[in-house]
């Protein structure tokens, strides 16, 4: 598959789940009904300003298209009320652990760059950023807080 590039600075998540889908990225914003261009946040700079897109519509397009969007979080957390937070330690498997989740696998990694979140397309491979570049895992320069695994339903 040919790296899709995000024609805008708030599209990344939409790149990436196209790639995903295999499908364009007209094709995946037809489906989803907006472009992420309405500005709800006029306080702050490009790209945050903008409406972008949520992981759960991507979800709504891929059950359609019979793909299933499973979350692998990196560190995960339990809280008894929404304030309270215990990392769940899977001591100094951790890492491994997350790594071996993305072993042939493919979907979308996620996390913070710099002050804004954003999303790559993994494909069991190699990371494919809308940005316009293809790179190894080991080169991944954001703080990933999960892999969104998708998986062919194959009774659909």
């Amino acid at each position: 598959m040919s790296i899709i590039k995000s024609p805008v600075s708030w599209g990344c998540l939409a790149a990436s789940a196209a790639m995903a889908l295999k499908i364009s990225y007209e094709t995946l914003i037809n489906e989803i009904g907006h472009d992420g261009s309405t500005i709800i946040f006029p306080e702050l700079p490009e790209p945050g300003k903008r409406r972008g897109f949520h992981m759960q519509e991507i979800i709504d397009v891929a059950i359609k298209r019979g793909v299933a969007v499973t979350p692998i979080e990196a560190l995960s957390y339990s809280t008894p009320d929404g304030l309270k937070e215990f990392a769940l330690r899977f001591g100094i498997e951790k890492i491994k652990r997350f790594q071996n989740h993305l072993t042939e696998k493919k979907g979308i990694i996620t996390g913070m760059k710099r002050i804004w979140r954003h999303a790559v397309y993994w494909d069991g491979k190699m990371i494919h950023d809308p940005i316009g570049q293809i790179y190894p895992y080991v080169d991944i320069t954001m703080d990933i807080d999960c892999f969104w695994l998708f998986t062919e339903i194959k009774s659909f």
